[in-house]
């Protein structure tokens, strides 16, 4: 079968049985690792992990808020939905195209990016609020965000606190950074930079499913797809929205402390 001139790997036959182009050291320029990544990732495969992605988001979302939903069925689809997508990534790309995982971003990076992460975490909360605050006086009415009354009902213990944090600050980071800047963000790259930022951003603030969060879904998006671009690595990106989600998590269960009996 003969591969269309864009989904032909640009890197000679080791990037199609997988050998990771690191290895190839001083042979390959970064724009031309950058070229053989985004040609290894195949539009058909990128398609697979997204409606897999999609499929398990809709259906964790048609089944909240029923009245037998318990703690228990929240976090067990709660690690469906974080273990669906990885589990398409890895049979499609990892094992399906012989791609290894540091080709698909995890690897280290850029020196100083990991800091750098932080401190865009805090600037994206500011940004974030300006953006619903803006929203709010527009609209002349406070945002409804769905994701409240989903987490909201998880503050019942400690242990359901936990288990939420690390599905929210740890492994929802890590999924999405795989699927929507590791393969998304690359493929898109093939046309141009500034696609794959808007490109990726756009899906990204769509797949959360929330009108009137867009906006600063949006922002987020080009936000880690630049950091992502920047570092040469997914563990920024994946550091920066860990953080950002889990101080949005704290403050969240810090306002429904203020106002129910401690635990």
């Amino acid at each position: 079968m003969q591969l269309s001139e864009e989904e032909t790997p640009m890197q000679p036959d080791d990037d199609r049985r997988g050998v990771s182009l690191e290895g190839q050291g001083a042979a390959w320029r970064d724009e031309d690792r950058v070229k053989a990544r985004t040609a290894a990732v195949r539009g058909r495969d990128l398609l697979l992990v997204l409606l897999a992605t999609l499929a398990v988001l809709i259906v964790f979302r048609t089944t909240i808020g029923v009245p037998q939903t318990t703690v228990g069925y929240l976090l067990t689809m709660m690690l469906v939905q974080a273990a669906v997508p990885m589990a398409a990534v890895y049979l499609v790309i990892v094992r399906g195209r012989g791609i290894p995982w540091r080709d698909i971003g995890l690897r280290p990076a850029r020196s100083g990016w990991y800091l750098r992460a932080l401190g865009l975490a805090f600037v994206t909360l500011l940004l974030v609020g300006a953006i619903n605050l803006a929203l709010q006086a527009m609209m002349d009415q406070p945002l409804h965000n769905p994701q409240v009354e989903v987490l909201a009902p998880l503050a019942v213990s400690l242990p359901s606190i936990i288990a939420v944090a690390l599905l929210v600050a740890v492994v929802f980071p890590f999924v999405e950074e795989v699927v929507f800047r590791g393969l998304l963000y690359v493929w898109l790259r093939r046309f141009s930079v500034p696609v794959a930022y808007v490109g990726s951003a756009a899906l990204f603030a769509a797949a959360h499913g929330i009108l009137v969060l867009l906006p600063a879904l949006f922002a987020i998006g080009l936000i880690l797809a630049w950091t992502y671009e920047k570092s040469d690595s997914l563990w920024p990106p994946i550091l920066l929205h860990g953080t950002f989600n889990g101080i949005m998590l704290i403050l969240l269960y810090a306002a429904i402390a203020a106002d129910a009996p401690p635990l």
